[in-house]
């Protein structure tokens, strides 16, 4: 990886994920949700475990750029503790910000946003 093309966050993220992999066995309740194709260039999946509404453990797995990645890890760091309902902890887009991400590379954040979207709706279904 470049060092000039993405910022330090980025770097730090995508270097060492937070939460990244699948859980093995059987944990209990996982809720699970996935957005975008390895077709397309992007693909994010989360699955979170949560009690009483609030989300207790967060896990992705990723297949895009850096600055995907990284937005998947921030967010899989940053969930635990959040109720469902505001499981989000900043806009996507001001996410996007604050990792750097140029403008170009943004629609990706949108698939990260889509698949723990679709997580948090199937975790307050269970």
């Amino acid at each position: 990886m470049q060092a000039f093309n993405y910022s330090p966050l980025v770097q730090r993220y995508f270097s060492h994920p937070i939460g990244a992999g699948r859980w093995s066995g059987e944990r209990g309740q996982v809720a699970s949700g996935e957005a975008g194709s390895e077709e397309l260039g992007t693909r994010v999946r989360f699955e979170l475990r949560s009690d009483d509404g609030v989300v207790t453990e967060a896990r992705f797995q990723a297949f895009g750029c850096p600055h995907t990645i990284a937005a998947a890890s921030w967010l899989a760091e940053h969930l635990p503790g959040r109720s469902l309902d505001s499981a989000m902890p900043m806009p996507i887009l001001e996410l996007g910000r604050h990792l750097e991400v140029p403008a170009e590379k943004l629609g990706r954040l949108l698939v990260v946003e889509d698949a723990l979207r679709a997580a948090v709706a199937r975790a307050g279904q269970t």
